[in-house]
């Protein structure tokens, strides 16, 4: 009896050590996948933060332009205004030929 009794207690050991063994296959299987998902989170921030670095310097540089292109619109008009004076004052000097010669 007593030799049948450790024999049940050394079948449950070792299906006790199968089940043990099945259980860290399994969490090594886990602590890999989660190490996995750790690194592409990691990578998908890296990611994420070179994106908004390009993003930040595009803004920077539409502003540039547009402050630029503020500038070229007002350098436009002062020389819009400039050539009408100039035509004015031509027309002024034509018509005092014509009457110098009249």
């Amino acid at each position: 009896m007593q030799q049948s009794q450790a024999e049940k207690y050394k079948t449950l050991f070792e299906e006790a050590n199968k089940k043990c063994d099945g259980l860290q296959q399994q969490l090594s299987s886990v602590e890999r996948e989660l190490e996995d998902k750790r690194r592409l989170q990691k990578q998908a921030a890296s990611s994420q933060s070179a994106t908004e670095v390009r993003l930040n310097r595009a803004l920077e540089e539409a502003e540039k332009y547009k402050l630029e292109l503020s500038k070229l619109r007002q350098n436009n008009k002062m020389h819009i205004e400039a050539a009408k004076m100039l035509s004015f004052t031509e027309e002024e000097f034509m018509k005092t030929l014509e009457w110098g010669n009249s």
